[in-house]
């Protein structure tokens, strides 16, 4: 159980070796403005801290499982150096999903050849992921046109997969895709099954242009029987006839014509017009394969490596006009909520409200700058107050890189300055209060309310499984505030502005 995502691409596609690279390098770059962290365990004083830092790319490639815009943790996922491409296990159904999608998306463009982000099986049709690895690369990418019968074909020479059971509608994209499942049923079910359920189909939809596709593939059976029936050759003479010509048409285009002067069969010229029109090369190959009482797969290797869609070709050649989604808009968030990218993303403006809270901040660390009060033995302190928060606030975390800066500077007042506020803050009456919400209260008449733990039980138990707690719960406003300050004094660059230094 779970949701699953993962890239479904040709057998044998793989990233060219001069585009690498660069794929590794955005892959970094998408990771770290979706928000994936890595957490990293210390223990000092015997005091056991979690502190996070931006996902980076290793020799290894990356791994990672918690994101910082969702807030929570799930199984791993990453990117392999070995095999270039993006993995993952489960990733939920919030902001660490949408982000790891992103990335198989990403990956899909950089495939050569079909290549589709899936979740549980279900094809990622929607043109948000595109819009944000647009915004994010100052790209102009377009949805892959994936056309859902080239999967079937390369998920039939992977014998462990039921192409019968399989949803294969769930790939279909446009009237083009439409066409593409309509020929895997056809090599599923049979020609005449497939026209009856496609005549169910059309009948239930209001046609419109783009409906006569399906009439012209009807018609490739009435131009090869007429053919097959007319014929003064025998079968296997037609059969290498009509197949020679198939694959000169989709070489060469209307030259097939040619071949159908050379053995006097006008009514080849026929075939070859009603094809061109029905861009269905594997149904076609299919009511050749009916007709004749020929292996269907037998004859699709003749012209595979050729057969192709004109008018897909000409889709791609006319493109569509291209989106950008903010970071903010692909995850639904505010720019307050983006105090740790600051600088880096050119479209977060802060709320007067954040502005204000700045300003207070910079006022109280004055005035506390202005005391004389030290802290003896201030790492031990600062440990308490790391540990403090993690148990009394739930996953709030420092920053691994400010902690590092903090212990490198343990003798400069300012960081001293930084971490009193945070004591302050941790032990404020009404953020204490705020904070409590996703907590079971204290007190026997408690005792099996919420969830319970293997070995020892923490000093606070939470109400219920972080994964489904109310949104406004854990987003009550101490866990808001102190996740704030805590990317504000990761964020070298904006603490600058509000603390100078």
């Amino acid at each position: 159980m779970g949701t699953f995502a993962s890239l479904l691409q040709k057998t044998g596609a793989e990233i060219r070796e001069e585009q690498k690279e660069e794929f590794r390098e955005r892959i970094e770059k998408l990771f770290q403005a979706g928000g994936m962290m890595e957490l990293e365990n210390i223990q000092l004083y015997g005091k056991k801290v979690v502190t996070m830092k931006k996902a980076a790319m290793h020799d290894y490639g990356m791994n990672f499982y918690y994101n910082y815009f969702e807030d929570a943790c799930w199984e791993n996922a990453g990117f392999s150096s070995k095999s270039v491409s993006v993995w993952s296990e489960k990733i939920g159904w919030r902001e660490f999903h949408q982000v790891v999608v992103a990335a198989y998306v990403l990956e899909s463009f950089y495939i050569d050849g079909p290549a589709a982000a899936i979740v549980d099986g279900n094809l990622i049709k929607s043109k948000i992921f595109v819009g944000w690895i647009n915004y994010l690369f100052q790209e102009h990418y377009q949805q892959k046109i994936n056309d859902p019968w080239v999967f079937f074909e390369a998920l039939h020479e992977q014998m462990d997969i039921d192409l019968d059971g399989y949803n294969w509608s769930r790939f279909v994209q446009d009237v083009y895709g439409l066409i593409g499942y309509y020929e895997i049923r056809a090599v599923l079910l049979g020609t005449d099954a497939a026209d009856k359920e496609f005549d169910r189909l059309l009948d239930s939809e209001k046609k419109d242009r783009q409906m006569t596709f399906f009439d012209y593939i009807k018609g490739i059976k009435i131009a090869v029987r007429k053919y097959h029936e007319e014929s003064k050759r025998d079968n296997v003479e037609q059969l290498s006839i009509i197949m020679e010509m198939l694959r000169i048409f989709y070489e060469q285009g209307k030259k097939a014509f040619d071949i159908c002067e050379k053995y006097e069969e006008m009514n080849l010229e026929s075939v070859r017009f009603v094809i061109d029109l029905a861009d269905a090369p594997a149904y076609a190959v299919k009511v050749i394969a009916e007709i004749y009482e020929a292996d269907f797969w037998v004859l699709w290797e003749q012209i595979r490596d050729v057969a192709k869609r004109n008018h897909c070709l000409y889709k791609q050649k006319v493109p569509e006009e291209t989106i950008s989604v903010s970071t903010m808009d692909f995850l639904e968030i505010t720019s307050d909520d983006m105090i740790l990218f600051w600088g880096s993303d050119k479209n977060i403006q802060f709320s007067q409200e954040l502005k204000n809270w700045f300003a207070d901040l910079k006022g109280h660390f004055e005035k506390i700058m202005e005391t004389e009060e030290v802290v003896n033995d201030s790492l031990h302190w600062i440990l308490d107050l790391m540990e403090y928060a993690d148990e009394n606030y739930y996953r709030i975390y420092t920053f691994s890189d400010f902690f590092q800066e903090t212990m490198e500077n343990l003798g400069d007042r300012r960081f001293w300055a930084l971490w009193r506020m945070y004591d302050e803050m941790l032990h404020d009456p009404e953020l204490e209060k705020a904070g409590s919400v996703i907590f079971v209260p204290e007190g026997p008449e408690y005792e099996h309310v919420g969830l319970h733990y293997f070995g020892t039980p923490p000093r606070r138990r939470l109400k219920r499984n972080w994964d489904i707690m109310n949104k406004d719960e854990r987003n009550n406003k101490a866990r808001v505030t102190f996740r704030r300050y805590m990317a504000l004094l990761e964020n070298r660059k904006l603490r600058k502005e509000v603390f100078g230094f």
